[in-house]
């Protein structure tokens, strides 16, 4: 949990592919996500995105060359005087050691973390890595990819010391969910956003693996369903962000929610991701469907809201990250069980038009439109009668008169219809213009949505009397 009650998040959205692009994860041409440089996380864990360059490729040739059977092959950085070893153990076997399995050495400073190298055990599991350097400043870490899912070793820094020991644990991999619960799940509603008729939410969940196998999910769909790790999300949920047990992991978008191949380890591992839920009434029902078994639910309400849950418990105001909440509890849900909590009191924009109101105007401005058109008809109509009574009272003067008067007015006559049409067009284009700078504005978030649609709609009613002022003439 974020400073701001929030958690802190990795931006994610939807793709038009149906796939979440995810910052900084982006999906590569082959369907997996091209994976930017490895960062340090808030929880002190490395946030995996491996990267192998040339080089270490390079010298993992050399060295498998160069070593005999039977050694680990470590990989030498020639910048101090450090050393880590340790040994890669299988968790589902009885900690036995697994051999030919790689290891990547992350290294740490100034805020940047990088791959520096990579050694893959022997025989006996043990991987090492020398010639490290020691600066506090520095530290480092261990991770390796096995059977799908990723494991991240805890800090190594050397403290004055010259040599560390840190071992990494694995576990073989199953499909099976029949070993996971959710130990807790708690959905934090925060105060609702009046002006954007939102109010966000941010969900943590607390996995418990049973087993001795890591469930790691897979998104092949060609069977159906996926059989992978489900979360569910409200109807018109926007803005999703996920987080914490996300990274380096694939979402994919499914009905009521999305599914992740991401991985449930033996014992505790923990979820949680937010987004926005957009209203359209002062009330709301919210859904909640617990996909796995749950032995407790909290939901933590901003007491703005007026919350009631009839299959929930009220365990009053607590306060959180110096925020009150109401909070609501519940225990023991089954697979698939629903729980409502219905939401009364949420706000909307003062100034907003309810959808009656918005009809009343529309008729407004098209009693005035059509009142424009009937008064231009009629003043075109008496200017064509005078005229025709001038036309008749000058009968008496002459063909030549006529003729020559009709040269010398007919060229300012052109003129000023040319110029009134030049007048009219620009006015044309500037509203036009007006309405795409309107769209661009509310698209950008630098304009509410009821202030878009009046100023939008009093933009379009000029631009009608406009255009129906043009016709009226060719009439």
């Amino acid at each position: 949990w974020g400073t701001d009650g929030l958690i802190n998040r990795v931006p994610a959205r939807w793709g038009t592919d149906g796939l979440i692009n995810r910052v900084p994860a982006r999906w590569g041409t082959d369907g997996l996500i091209n994976r930017a440089p490895a960062r340090w996380g808030t929880d002190g864990l490395i946030n995996r995105a491996p990267t192998i360059v040339i080089a270490v490729m390079i010298a993992l040739c050399v060295s498998s060359i160069l070593l005999p059977p039977g050694h680990a092959s470590a990989h030498v950085i020639a910048t101090g005087t450090g050393r880590i070893t340790g040994q890669l153990l299988d968790g589902s076997r009885k900690n036995a050691p697994l051999a030919g399995q790689t290891v990547t050495l992350q290294m740490s400073q100034d805020g940047s973390a990088r791959d520096l190298t990579t050694s893959k055990t022997n025989t006996h599991g043990v991987y090492t890595f020398t010639n490290l350097a020691t600066d506090k400043a520095i530290t480092y870490a261990l991770y390796i990819s096995y059977e799908g899912a990723q494991y991240t070793s805890n800090i190594i820094t050397f403290a004055g010391k010259s040599a560390q020991q840190m071992n990494l644990t694995v576990y073989n991999a199953t499909s099976s969910t029949s070993n996971l619960a959710i130990i807790q799940s708690t959905v934090l509603i925060r105060e609702p956003d009046a002006q954007k008729s939102t109010f966000s939410v941010s969900e943590l969940f607390d996995f418990k693996n049973l087993g001795l196998q890591t469930f790691v999910g897979s998104l092949d769909a060609s069977q159906g369903k996926p059989n992978a790790l489900f979360f569910p999300l409200p109807k018109g949920a926007r803005s999703i962000s996920l987080d914490q047990g996300f990274a380096g992991y694939k979402p994919i978008q499914e009905a009521d929610g999305f599914a992740t191949n991401a991985a449930v380890y033996p014992g505790d591992t923990a979820f949680s991701l937010s987004f926005e839920v957009p209203y359209l009434s002062s009330v709301y029902d919210f859904d909640y469907k617990a996909l796995y078994p749950t032995v407790l639910l909290s939901f933590m309400v901003d007491p703005s809201i007026h919350a009631s849950a009839a299959a929930l418990n009220s365990q009053g105001i607590v306060t959180a990250q110096q925020h009150p909440y109401h909070v609501f509890s519940g225990s023991k849900l089954l697979t698939n069980q629903e729980i409502h909590i219905n939401f009364e009191g949420l706000p909307h924009p003062s100034s907003s038009a309810s959808p009656v109101d918005l009809k009343t105007i529309w008729l407004i401005v098209g009693f005035l439109l059509l009142l424009a058109i009937i008064t231009t008809v009629s003043v075109l109509s008496r200017l064509r009668d005078v005229k025709k009574r001038h036309h008749k009272s000058n009968k008496h003067v002459s063909k030549n008169t006529h003729v020559e008067h009709e040269q010398t007015h007919r060229k300012p006559a052109s003129t000023m219809k040319e110029r009134s049409a030049s007048t009219t067009k620009e006015r044309k284009e500037a509203l036009m213009h007006e309405l795409l700078e309107l769209d661009k504005e509310f698209e950008n978030g630098t304009l509410s949505h009821d202030a878009y649609q009046e100023r939008r709609a009093r933009t379009k009613a000029r631009l009608r009397t406009l255009l129906s002022e043009q016709e009226a003439p060719r009439k």
